[in-house]
């Protein structure tokens, strides 16, 4: 199991869009994926579930990744949450 306190970043964090853009990325993984912010710890695989973080920028959410690609999975989803978003 690998793990990451990651600080969310970008104008607007992990609303729709974005929350989307993050569980697309998580689905893609084997590993079981848990993320936890606010006191709410969720599916990082379901959107609606890391909409429900409500994870604004400034945020820090704990990732946890267990699985045979789980460094890889931390990786791609502390880019995304700590990249800013460009349109």
């Amino acid at each position: 199991m690998v793990d990451a306190l990651i600080r969310v970043s970008g104008q607007w964090g992990l609303n729709g869009h974005g929350s989307a853009r993050f569980a697309v990325c998580a689905s893609r993984f084997e590993s079981d994926i848990v993320c936890a912010a606010n006191g709410r710890s969720v599916n990082a695989k379901d959107v609606m579930s890391v909409m429900s973080l409500r994870a604004k920028p400034g945020t820090q959410v704990h990732v946890m990744v267990a699985g045979p690609d789980e460094v890889a999975a931390l990786g791609a989803l502390s880019a995304i949450l700590s990249t800013p978003e460009r349109c």
